[in-house]
């Protein structure tokens, strides 16, 4: 039996990823931690379990004493010696002082060592030093990684059929690719959809002003070339619900996440991905909703990307801040977070999103989506994984 051994943190994604690769041999997880970890325990667990893994919680004192932590340490240690236990200890986790002792305790014993380093994601051996490096696997899926930080999530099914979502990615292309010109038309649509929305009818009429808008003309005839919508006497009729929500600015978002997938032809390390994912936390007693337009796995690490077809100058730092807070709070120190603007942004805009650390891809670079989005996601690191371990 392999039993791997590692220290719970706030970050312990790495402790999850090489029990999934199929590479690497693991019957059994022994995380250490305090009582206070034994929520996050109960939720790695419930990762492991499913996918027949053994998860044991190994506690240790809160208290910065190191002589009684490794007093705990070492009977860990002599119990899993004691039952002929092959272990190795994944290093990638833990408070310094907690690391350093059990790195000591576990190298007395001369069993392996090893750290997830987390741009690359290869599997790096401490101990024994003549161990090859190797990259680990990417089978950790969006809910499982979300269940680490505390959160649950609600992905949606797929209703649209593949010759309807490849005829909205094309309508996406075409309108993205003409951003700046077609804004005040798309920002008109956009007002259509919502009225639909508040007055819960999917028929609008169109203003005689409305009516003489060409860049609006276009968008409602792509409509209806695509069966989305009807026109006829000034009276806009969009054929269901989903329909409305494309033109009320679904249609960025629903271009971003195909263009994701189309990108995970050629990068294979796109894991998972997910369109409007539903994500709850528990703050005390109530549960707080987020909606993620897009969310996707690249090399262990969570990308999540802000699509927004309204003009920010209201609300353009929350809209920032939200989304930093979003990527810290659900993915963990390597989580990366981008906004894809309909919209021209500010300097202002700009400059806080670098401050934040967060990715933006604007109006003019829209036509370039597709190459923008490629370069973003690869740069999360990591190459195709190879079987080979030493």
């Amino acid at each position: 039996m392999n039993t791997h051994v590692g220290i719970i943190d706030q970050d312990p994604v790495r402790l999850i990823t090489p029990l999934l690769d199929h590479g690497i041999p693991a019957d059994r997880m022994i995380f250490i931690g305090t009582p206070s970890q034994k929520a996050q325990y109960e939720r790695l667990a419930s990762i492991l379990t499913p996918r027949n893994i053994d998860a044991e919680f190994f506690e240790i004192p809160d208290s910065i004493n190191i002589t009684c932590l490794r007093e705990r340490l070492n009977a860990l240690a002599d119990d899993l010696k004691k039952n002929h236990q092959e272990v190795w200890f994944n290093a990638s986790c833990g408070l310094r002082h907690r690391l350093l002792s059990a790195y000591e305790v576990f190298r007395t014993f001369h069993w392996p060592i090893y750290v997830i380093e987390p741009y690359s994601d290869e599997m790096c051996w401490l101990y024994p030093s003549d161990r090859k490096q190797q990259q680990v696997e990417d089978r950790i899926q969006l809910s499982d990684y979300l269940t680490i930080f505390g959160a649950r999530c609600e992905l949606p099914e797929t209703t649209v059929t593949d010759e309807l979502n490849d005829q909205l990615w094309d309508l996406g292309q075409r309108w993205a690719g003409s951003a700046l010109e077609l804004g005040p038309g798309l920002a008109t649509l956009n007002y259509l959809a919502t009225t639909c929305r508040k007055e819960q009818k999917l028929d609008v009429g169109l203003s005689e002003k409305q009516q003489g808008y060409k860049e609006l003309g276009m968008l409602i005839n792509d409509l209806h070339e695509t069966g989305l919508a009807t026109y006829e006497n000034g009276i806009l009729t969009f054929k269901h619900e989903e329909a409305r929500r494309f033109a009320n600015g679904e249609w960025l978002e629903n271009l971003v996440h195909s263009t994701v997938r189309a990108i995970q032809n050629e990068l294979p390390t796109i894991q998972d991905h997910s369109l409007n994912v539903q994500v709850y936390r528990k703050i005390g007693e109530r549960e707080v909703r987020n909606e993620l337009d897009v969310a996707t796995l690249v090399n262990n690490k969570l990308h999540i990307i802000e699509c927004k077809t309204k003009g920010m100058r209201d609300d353009g730092d929350d809209t920032l801040y939200k989304l930093e807070s979003l990527r810290d709070l659900l993915g963990g120190l390597q989580a990366r977070a981008m906004l894809v603007s309909f919209r021209p942004l500010r300097h202002h805009d700009l400059v806080r999103a670098q401050d934040l650390g967060l990715a933006i891809i604007g109006p003019d670079q829209l036509g370039e989506l597709q190459t923008h989005l490629h370069n973003w996601l690869k740069g999360a690191g990591g190459q195709p994984h190879d079987h080979n371990i030493a």
